[in-house]
């Protein structure tokens, strides 16, 4: 009993090794999406990615996902039947009642994500507390938008959602969890077995990037009932539909009111299904008695009649995009859920409970927590820092571990001078301070700190204060020296992608600053080794190797360059086993050329990063960067020719060359030849005038395949690679 709503589409260091598995899912998912509603909130904004109108989506699939967790467990199906039938009774009987007193519910979210934007903000979870009260408590200022004949039923359900203040232990808590997973780009059922918090003192909220395709699902309390559906008990909302600020809107603002609706027992206006706009739909109701029998809407029709009267199409549990209110009706189903025992909703909002779970409490000042934009820095560079204090701080006392000290939540500090700083955050409320010191806290690099040329054949008993390793996904599987391989000398670096499972995962390798100010071209040249995983060329997977520069200490970076599985990655043939390569032949060698004013300052960095593709391992080797200034350029144009650039390469339909010429050239010719050294192009003949060049290749009639750029100055030939996928 799966109701859902459907879309197009601290640290805990949890990784899954199930996110590999769900990779054909998950593009079954994305591929699906373009097709998909999301009902109540939104018109253009709403439609799921890929959808242009109405017409291109259809409705909730999500009802495979509780057929699926009944096939494997008949006994809950069966019990499921027998809770619903009593839940019904109970609902039936309660209805007689007086109902006035306010049921408050726990609530804690568990934002998992992949360092994406599924990674919202506590001020975004907040919203989406706010907005769930609102519509609850029938303080929606859209409330005066309900048509006449439905006004007087709106309902105040007297139910109220606070964000938990303290955890399972006891401890002092915000209510918000933040987990690194793959599997917040699948977000089906396994994504409930990350974390889960006793569903019997809270109600647990999942955020995820793909709610398995929806915008959000939950299942009836009779569903979850006893202990086998209990792993299954809460919300599951995709991080675009949650709240009404960050990454989501006002108009998907009210996925969570419908999706509690359901898990409080709600169906949809037109019954027990996911089928809206159904004919048959008239012959089944909601079991609801003031919500007049429809056929189910997906768009905001107010006039409406599908079953003979008008439709309550501003209802929250509508698939259309204006949902308003609630009934009375459903106000006092949901009420029943909440005093009946089944799925233990019962015991949520006891005194006990909301007394353990800290949300009748004041405010806790209980401890401090900051964060900053960046760790690592340059002399003379400034940082900002961020309090993630809780709760109720109304002062904040910085101290930046250089002499200088701060106010405010979000304050600045310039660092002058290298060194590592500690910091240290005080945080107040008027009458309690609670502090923390993080040690070694900002590195501040001297400005060119790296002596040119830079050589580093990765030979030293340990990776020089020179590198900085950075593991993006925190899968334990990073750069990290290794004596398996080596071009020359007995070390490398290398990373375990083997037996990585985390798709899409990020590592990555800085360099300290270096003073380029005197540059007029900056020349990077590194060796690496990879091979596809598997026994043929066909592989799937597309790992990538980046190469970025940074003109100011790492505070923006800049992709120069990209080695792709598809393409350039390669140095070996496959390999049906962990890579390992077998000599000099199975390396690659490239030399990455940056004439860009823009590099050349004193605090210039580069950094390799590889992001995984589930596929091979990967070796880096013989790291050598060079400054040449403008004698040195044009001494060598004159002996040896000059090198190319040739970006987005790969490209579908269009690459561009570049390169940087210091003399004037009579004779030159810019060719474009295939694989056999065959001209298929001239793309220039004649005289060129020192300065930088940038010529169009155009894929035109051109096949898919690999191609050579040469460029002949005065005779002296240059080459450069370029491929049409």
């Amino acid at each position: 009993m799966v109701n859902c709503i459907r879309k197009n589409e601290t640290m805990l260091d949890i990784q899954s090794a199930n996110a590999h598995q769900s990779r054909a899912l998950r593009i079954f998912i994305v591929g699906l999406s373009a097709f998909l509603w999301s009902p109540v909130w939104g018109q253009a904004d709403a439609l799921p990615s890929g959808a242009t109108s109405v017409a291109d989506v259809k409705f909730c699939g999500q009802w495979e996902m509780t057929e699926a967790f009944f096939n494997a467990h008949p006994e809950q199906r069966e019990r499921a039947e027998r809770d619903d039938a009593q839940l019904e009774l109970e609902t039936s009987t309660f209805q007689n009642f007086n109902r006035d007193e306010l049921i408050i519910i726990p609530v804690v979210f568990h934002v998992i994500h992949f360092n994406g934007p599924e990674n919202i903000s506590d001020d975004q979870v907040h919203s989406a507390i706010t907005v769930m009260n609102r519509d609850f408590r029938k303080l929606n200022e859209d409330i005066t938008d309900v048509v006449e004949a439905f006004a007087g039923i709106a309902n105040d359900v007297e139910i109220e959602f606070r964000l938990a203040q303290r955890d399972p232990d006891g401890n002092c808590h915000i209510g918000i969890n933040r987990l690194l997973s793959g599997l917040t780009y699948d977000g089906g059922g396994e994504v409930k077995d990350l974390i889960q918090w006793p569903r019997n003192n809270y109600l647990n909220i999942w955020v995820v990037e793909n709610a398995a395709g929806a915008a959000g699902y939950s299942l009836y309390p009779s569903s979850v009932n006893g202990n086998q559906g209990a792993g299954n008990d809460g919300i599951v909302v995709a991080h675009d539909y949650t709240g009404n600020i960050g990454t989501s809107n006002n108009y998907r603002s009210r996925t969570l009111t419908h999706e509690a609706g359901h898990w409080m027992n709600l169906r949809h206006t037109w019954g027990n299904s996911n089928n809206p706009g159904d004919a048959e739909n008239c012959e089944t109701d909601d079991n609801v008695a003031d919500t007049p029998l429809t056929s189910g809407w997906t768009s905001c029709n107010l006039t409406g009649e599908t079953c003979g009267s008008l439709d309550n199409i501003q209802n929250y549990m509508e698939y259309s995009y204006c949902g308003r209110m609630f009934s009375e009706g459903q106000g006092t189903r949901m009420r029943a859920a909440m005093y009946s025992s089944v799925a233990q909703r019962n015991q949520l909002w006891t005194p006990a409970n909301l007394e353990n779970t800290g949300v009748l409490e004041e405010s806790i000042l209980c401890e401090a927590r900051f964060s900053a934009s960046r760790q690592t820095i340059c002399a003379g560079d400034s940082v900002q820092f961020f309090d993630n204090s809780y709760h109720g701080v109304t002062t904040w006392s910085w101290s930046f571990g250089d002499g200088q000290v701060g106010e405010g939540e979000t304050p600045w500090n310039q660092y002058m001078e290298p060194g590592l700083y500690d910091v240290q955050l005080t945080a107040g409320n008027g009458a309690d301070d609670v502090s923390l010191t993080k040690e070694a806290f900002i590195q501040v690099l001297p400005s060119g700190a790296l002596s040119l040329p830079f050589v580093d054949d990765f030979e030293a008993a340990e990776l020089s204060e020179d590198w900085f390793v950075m593991d993006l996904g925190l899968d334990g599987e990073g750069w990290e020296l290794t004596s398996t391989a080596s071009v020359s000398g007995s070390q490398s670096m290398k990373i375990q992608n083997w037996s990585n499972f985390v798709e899409f995962n990020a590592d990555q390798l800085v360099s300290s600053s270096m003073d380029m100010s005197d540059a007029e071209e900056i020349h990077i040249a590194y060796k690496w080794a990879y091979s596809f995983k598997g026994t043929s060329e066909d592989d799937e997977t597309d790992d990538r190797l980046k190469i970025y520069a940074s003109p100011d200490c790492g505070q923006t970076w800049s992709l120069r360059r990209m080695h792709r599985g598809y393409t350039d990655l390669p140095s070996a043939p496959p390999h049906p086993f962990p890579f390992t390569p077998n000599g000099p032949d199975e390396w690659n060698s490239y030399t990455l050329v940056l004439p860009y004013a823009q590099f050349f300052t004193e605090n210039f960095r580069m950094m390799f990063e590889f992001e995984s593709r589930l596929g091979n391992n990967i070796y880096l080797d013989d790291v050598n960067i060079q400054v040449f200034t403008a004698s040195d350029l044009l001494e060598r144009e004159r002996l040896q020719g000059i090198p190319l650039t040739v970006y987005p390469n790969p490209s579908a339909d269009q690459a561009w060359l570049e390169f940087q010429t210091w003399m004037v050239h009579e004779e030159v010719s810019v060719e474009l030849l295939d694989m056999t050294g065959r001209l298929v192009e001239t793309m220039h003949s004649g005289q060129l005038t020192p300065g930088l060049q940038r010529m169009a290749i155009n894929r035109r009639g051109h096949a898919a395949g690999t191609y050579f750029i040469r460029v002949q100055l005065d005779g002296i030939p240059s080459a450069e690679m370029v491929v049409f996928e």
